[in-house]
């Protein structure tokens, strides 16, 4: 039986401005940024922009917002060779959280989450697929690779094209698994997590209890790494290093990774509401000290103008922005390593994955809420909320 992850929609709960939630060490008010800054948060990516409403303060950004954003891909450079052809004026942007640290060495990160996300032609709708990190796929060649392990056409998991040729084969592998064109790229590090979610004041999250053997804990969660942060179960106010913390646990739930990528989801929904509870959409001064205080936190496409790419998304709320994970075939152990399974013939996954091939196919042709209508299992709209 096909398993699909599942789907986080709505918004994540948030004290009001001056109020306080549990709290893992830290308990904050919630302040902080605009639509602008959730782009510079790298995760909220563009459907994170324009959520929340608030108009004025993005007419009045001035351009040069752009030109503080480290412009670090150049897609147009990619071999246009293969690459799928743009259907429509959806935007497709790749958001990829690393787990570079500062004293990471050079070809030692991995995508440590990529998410690609869909915003619709007009404007309106917004969704967020996972691409799980252990996905089995193929990683296409690319002279300008850092790195091949002897590469061979043997298929591997998806965080490898990463290892291997950083965000460029990443986009490429992700292409050709798809079919999907790739826009724009926002690509966030630890230590850029850390700084925009402190730029808010915090963040609270709707805490998830441990249910996996050996870590069973009706009363929350304990971090398995650092200082073993207690994450008590229920609504808790985040720190940057905390939250953090949390979203990079996986083995102390039964679900694993999709449990891990699930919490994700839900730090982009808590990232975009805190920005709403903020009450600062329309105060250009306090937008600037965010922009300010958060564009080295992420990296981005040297055609990225997130000005305009705002502007023109206004019309969207927190609420329009739905997150699925990449519909699979579970986990199973290939050539020695445990994987998910995208499909056993990944030269034909319309065999035994037709609901991936429909929900890429979705997106190509900017149809995805009449996809996940007809596939609300796959989509994880039978899940609840």
């Amino acid at each position: 039986m096909t398993y699909s992850g599942s789907n986080y929609r709505g918004s994540a709960t948030v004290p009001p401005a001056g109020g306080s939630g549990g709290g893992a060490r830290v308990a904050a008010a919630a302040s902080g940024p605009t639509r602008r800054g959730l782009i510079g948060s790298g995760i909220g990516l563009v459907a994170s922009i324009a959520a929340t409403g608030g108009g004025y303060a993005i007419w009045s950004t001035p351009n040069s917002v752009n030109d503080e954003l480290d412009r670090a891909f150049d897609l147009e450079g990619l071999p246009e060779d293969g690459r799928p052809e743009k259907l429509n004026e959806a935007i497709n942007i790749l958001v990829i959280g690393s787990d570079a640290r500062e004293d990471s060495e050079e070809g030692d990160a991995r995508s440590d989450t990529t998410i690609i996300m869909h915003v619709n032609e007009s404007g309106s709708e917004a969704y967020g697929v996972s691409i799980p990190r252990d996905l089995y796929v193929h990683v296409p060649e690319f002279a300008d690779a850092k790195y091949y392990p002897e590469y061979t056409d043997d298929d591997t998991k998806f965080n490898a094209a990463y290892a291997w040729g950083g965000v460029p084969l990443t986009v490429l592998t992700l292409e050709e698994l798809t079919g999907v064109r790739i826009d724009h790229v926002v690509e966030i590090d630890f230590a850029g997590l850390v700084e925009v979610v402190d730029a808010l004041d915090g963040v609270t999250m709707n805490i998830e209890s441990a249910d996996a053997d050996g870590y069973y804990d009706e009363s929350g969660v304990t971090s398995i790494h650092g200082d073993h942060y207690f994450f008590p179960k229920g609504e808790t106010r985040l720190s940057g290093e905390e939250a953090l913390d949390y979203v990079r646990q996986r083995k102390q739930w039964n679900e694993g990774d999709f449990a891990r990528m699930r919490h994700q989801q839900e730090l982009v929904k808590a990232i975009m509401d805190s920005a709403l509870s903020a009450g600062i959409l329309t105060d250009q001064g306090k937008l600037t000290d965010f922009i300010d205080s958060t564009a080295d936190a992420v990296k981005v496409d040297t055609e990225f103008n997130v000005t305009s790419t705002a502007i023109s998304l206004m019309g969207l709320r927190s609420d329009d922005l739905v997150f699925m994970t990449t519909p699979n075939l579970g986990t199973d152990t290939i050539d020695g390593e445990s994987v998910v399974v995208y499909s056993y013939d990944l030269e034909n996954p319309e065999n035994d994955n037709p609901a991936a091939v429909g929900l890429w196919e979705s997106i190509r042709d900017d149809t995805v809420s009449d996809w996940i209508q007809a596939n609300p299992e796959a989509s994880g709209q039978d899940q609840g909320e």
